[in-house]
């Protein structure tokens, strides 16, 4: 008998949502043998979840996260409505079962993106993340996703989605059962997938992530819905294999990004330069606010408009490794040679006001920019780059070229690691070359250097300075020269005795 697995990639989304999600490795055996054989395949289902913010995948052993996607068809505004509640008991109203809660981070989901809550690392393409603050009971469980809402000053809770979980069996039909102990399979992990045929049609695909360090990709390792496959009895030749393949996408005839260019780049773009990080404001002074008035700025090189469709701006705060993500939406566009300010209000990210970091990436998650890490942010300053290097600037200047100005005292930079890349502005000092045009280049005037004082002007002060100071010790001068007279005389008296 023959045994042959192979394995091919696929991306997994659920109705052309989630496009940027977990990658599902999709394993396959099959069996087969000379007369009489018997061949059996095994085909991953794709990811689905029911409507609303759904739960798309857990793992509850070892490093443990949580992937939350937008089914709702329209945006989520306020993610901090949502809250994850964790039981330690598969049956929640048992008797001593202790649980814990978890608010989801602030800002907006759009439809079809996906929220991960992990223990740090990859994003997975997920449009928020956050660390994990809730732990889940290896052996039994129950966790739900509820929203608060107040109205009319009452507080009211709605429970969207719940998965419950056991190392045993499991008595809620569509949950997940004979979950695996971290000491036997400290890789295991659950997605979500649908079977109409089934009541409850969302039910639970068991797979293991490829390895600790790397949670976006799941290996399914069975299947119950798959159905044998038998191959004839009269045909002497073994069944034929299907040829290796790699599905980067699957999308439907109306997706919009059907369109879209090699490695899900839009097709508009390619051959173009990569827009560039420009300017962050994480401190705007009063009486703007962070929630509305941070923004970053991109600029777009090319004389030609560039799709931004898919791209993604990518945040740190402070020295933490937790990262944010914001997916830009189809049709969003810079024009050929010109700025543009996302504002907080707008994006799902935030700037943090203790330092921090930006990246873009392209919609394969590939960083194309970077800002340098910048420290505390005063108020009013923003983090801009001119010639190369980034300085703090007290003129923050939102979908236009940087001005540089940081004639503000205290004002410093961010030190660059690799030594350079940096400005450091204190006083006038580094921005003295530059001139106040939009531009931000270099003045070739001569009107900008200190002219050195003359060598005469110099003696002339000295001298001043000197008779002022012989006048104002006049006094002390006669008497010590009068105390001298004193002493000379009396020396000479003492010589004359016999």
């Amino acid at each position: 008998m023959l045994l042959l697995a192979w394995q091919f990639a696929c991306s997994i989304q659920s109705l052309s949502m989630f496009r940027d999600g977990l990658k599902i490795w999709v394993v396959t055996v099959l069996a087969a043998g000379l007369l009489g054989s018997v061949a059996s395949a095994v085909v991953a289902p794709p990811l689905a979840v029911p409507a609303g913010l759904a739960l798309a995948e857990i793992k509850m052993t070892g490093s443990e996260f949580v992937m939350l996607v937008n089914n709702s068809g329209s945006t989520i505004t306020d993610l901090s409505q949502y809250w994850l509640q964790v039981f330690n008991n598969a049956n929640p109203g048992a008797a001593g079962v202790s649980s814990s809660l978890q608010q989801l981070p602030a800002g907006s989901l759009q439809s079809g993106q996906a929220v991960l809550l992990s223990e740090g690392g990859s994003t997975c393409g997920a449009a928020v993340t956050d660390s994990l603050g809730i732990s889940l009971s290896d052996s039994s469980g129950y966790l739900q996703v509820i929203q608060n809402t107040v109205v009319s000053g009452v507080l009211s809770q709605l429970t969207h989605d719940a998965v419950s979980w056991s190392s045993g069996a499991n008595a809620t039909p569509g949950m997940i059962s004979s979950v695996p102990s971290n000491s036997s399979d400290p890789l295991n992990s659950w997605y979500r997938y649908q079977n109409s045929l089934l009541t409850p049609p969302f039910l639970w695909q068991k797979a293991r992530i490829a390895s600790l360090g790397d949670i976006c990709q799941l290996n399914v390792v069975d299947n119950v819905s798959s159905a044998p496959v038998t191959t004839s009895t009269v045909n002497q030749l073994l069944p034929g294999l299907p040829p290796p393949a790699t599905i980067v996408s699957v999308l439907s005839e109306t997706d919009e990004s059907s369109e879209s260019g090699s490695g899900g780049l839009p097709a508009a773009d390619i051959g173009l330069r990569s827009p560039v990080l420009n300017e962050l404001l994480p401190n705007p002074k009063e009486p703007q606010t962070d929630a509305d008035d941070e923004y970053v700025e991109l600029y777009n090189p090319n004389d030609a408009t560039f799709d931004l469709s898919g791209f993604k701006l990518q945040t740190r705060s402070g020295t933490s490794d937790t990262k944010r993500t914001y997916t830009f939406p189809s049709g969003t566009k810079i024009a050929p040679k010109s700025f543009a300010a996302y504002p907080s209000e707008n994006i799902s990210v935030s700037l943090s006001n203790n330092g921090g970091q930006v990246w873009l990436l392209d919609p394969k998650g590939n960083i194309i920019s970077q800002t340098e890490p910048y420290t505390e942010a005063k108020e009013g300053l923003a983090w801009a780059l001119a010639e190369g290097k980034w300085y703090w600037t007290t003129t923050p200047t939102p979908n236009a070229a940087n001005t540089i100005n940081g004639s503000t005292s205290g004002i410093s930079s961010s030190k660059n690691k690799s030594g350079s890349g940096v400005g450091v502005v204190e006083g006038t000092k580094q921005n003295a070359s530059l001139d106040s045009s939009p531009t931000g280049k270099k003045s070739n005037s001569s009107d900008n250097k200190n002219p050195l004082l003359h060598p005469l002007i110099i003696a002339g002060v000295a001298t001043a300075a000197l008779l002022y100071g012989l006048y104002e010790y006049r006094g002390d001068i006669k008497n010590k020269l009068h105390q001298l007279q004193q002493n000379r005389a009396t020396r000479r008296a003492r010589r004359q005795k016999p």
